[in-house]
């Protein structure tokens, strides 16, 4: 079984929600995880105590958090020459605004090639509509954005669009993989 290390950025709780229904299926199988809010590592934490990682983050306002850039860019050779995995969580894949799995994509690949980091695995998930959550500015924003793109402007809820039957199916795939991967006692 291997060891893994799970880094994630949150903006509003979606990612960490998904990323622990990830970590809660690889402990279930016996893999040992460690799970990281990126900006809360302990400076003490060494990445080369893992065999494999996982990092996510969410997108706001087309970027993902940068401290989880930063952590990416500090540990790169470990994360390019072991098995790691990116998982994506963003808004433009909510419903059935058409250019949504492109704009999705352009941010994995922005966030890859800003980093120069090579994962063997991406995901992108949508994530959902915290409207109860955001600030004045955000909650006004994103309902103008959600009412260009055809998604729900009810700003008097949450909206929650995470595909979870995908989650778990991704969460399998990376189990399976790690398991092909790390040598069975490591």
């Amino acid at each position: 079984m291997s060891n893994v290390m799970i880094v994630y950025g949150t903006s509003y709780g979606q990612t960490a929600r998904i990323v622990r229904r990830i970590a809660d299926r690889l402990t279930k199988s016996g893999h040992r995880v460690a799970l990281w809010h990126g900006d809360e590592l302990p400076a003490e934490t060494s990445v080369s105590d893992y065999h494999s990682y996982l990092v996510a983050g969410s997108v706001l306002f087309g970027k993902h958090q940068r401290y989880l850039a930063d952590f990416v860019r500090r540990n790169l050779a470990t994360l390019n020459n072991r098995p790691s995995a990116f998982v994506s969580v963003c808004g433009a894949l909510i419903g059935e605004w058409e250019p949504g799995r492109e704009e999705a994509r352009k941010y994995v690949d922005r966030f890859l090639k800003e980093t120069g980091w090579t994962p063997r695995l991406t995901r992108s998930f949508p994530g959902g509509l915290p409207y109860t959550r955001y600030g004045l500015f955000t909650r006004w924003m994103m309902k103008l954005i959600s009412k260009r793109t055809g998604r729900p402007t009810d700003t008097s809820r949450d909206w929650d669009f995470t595909n979870w039957a995908e989650v778990d199916a991704f969460a399998l795939e990376f189990e399976a993989w790690l398991d092909a991967l790390v040598p069975a006692g490591r």
